[in-house]
């Protein structure tokens, strides 16, 4: 058994930026997927949400229920904030609601250094925040 096998795998939903040279999201989510979890709804991915989202209503409305969902329904859900989280701070909202009838789920707020802008909801009872990605690296559940 291999040290990926001894943990239950897990969906993870990713929300933000990854700051500094820690990577990307998509580098992170492949990370996840060879560790056996599941990330949920790549909106990350290029070209997929083309803009200016409100014309392109048939691509974004189903993006945001399809990402609303998934912040809803992951077991881990990890917000990587810079200045401007615009659309990931509705996210992080969905995940924390989803949190009083799950409350096993796990919310991260991966906190760059530079950051000096905080919310109100990063000292949610159901928020770990964290320092970078190796400390997500060292959840038991990771």
């Amino acid at each position: 058994m291999t040290d990926y096998e001894q943990t239950e795998p897990k969906s993870v939903y990713l929300a933000g930026k990854i700051a500094g040279n820690e990577g990307t999201i998509a580098g992170f989510a492949d990370e996840l997927e060879l560790r056996g979890h599941a990330v949920l709804e790549k909106w990350f991915e290029q070209g997929r949400l083309p803009r200016p989202y409100l014309d392109h209503r048939e691509v974004s409305e189903p993006a945001a229920t399809a990402m609303i969902n998934a912040a809803i329904d992951s077991d881990v859900f990890v917000l990587f904030p810079t200045e401007r989280v615009l659309g990931a701070a509705v996210e992080l909202g969905a995940a924390l609601a989803s949190t009083a009838e799950r409350q096993e789920k796990k919310v991260y707020i991966v906190k760059p250094a530079e950051l000096e802008r905080q919310s109100v909801f990063y000292a949610h009872p159901a928020v770990f925040v964290v320092d970078g990605l190796q400390a997500i690296r060292e959840q038991e559940w990771y």
